[in-house]
């Protein structure tokens, strides 16, 4: 039994404080998809921050979450 991952998808996830609202904190989440499998962190890095300069909110963090298939190739 061998068991093997396929690639799915990258998506990019920055998280935006808006500031704060009644006493708490407002922190927002936004994401991209479609991102190379190729792409680096450093460059995914770069434009999460290059686009979170577009907006108002102070960018708190970026994510890449990936999604994989694993799955017994049935070896």
């Amino acid at each position: 039994m061998a068991v093997v991952n396929e690639f799915l998808s990258n998506k990019i996830v920055t998280r935006l404080n808006y500031g704060m609202e009644n006493g708490k904190e407002v922190i927002k989440s936004k994401s991209y998809a479609n991102v190379r499998v190729s792409a680096t962190n450093p460059d995914i890095y770069q434009t999460a921050t290059a686009i979170a300069a577009l907006q108002v909110p102070a960018l708190e963090d970026v994510q890449l979450i990936r999604q994989d298939l694993i799955f017994d190739d049935g070896q």
